[in-house]
């Protein structure tokens, strides 16, 4: 059953155009069970709809992370 995870992005490096939220896209989807990804410059929001038998959210935030996000889940 699917999960959606809701993050906000809390640190000095933003969400800032439309390119950061497709790179973003991109790189989450990369990770297997990823279903949906929706980023947002204006809300500074990322919303993911993974498969959780496929892929932790720790995944998903190490992930952001790793591309210089510091976030926390909502």
């Amino acid at each position: 059953m699917p999960t959606q995870l809701d993050f906000k992005v809390t640190g000095e490096e933003t969400i800032h155009c439309a390119s950061c939220e497709q790179r973003i896209d991109t790189a989450l989807h990369r990770l297997p069970g990823v279903q949906n990804v929706q980023a947002s410059s204006r809300t500074q929001g990322i919303k993911v709809t993974i498969d959780p038998d496929q892929v932790k959210p720790e995944d998903v935030r190490a992930r952001l992370e790793k591309m210089g996000y510091e976030v926390q889940q909502a």
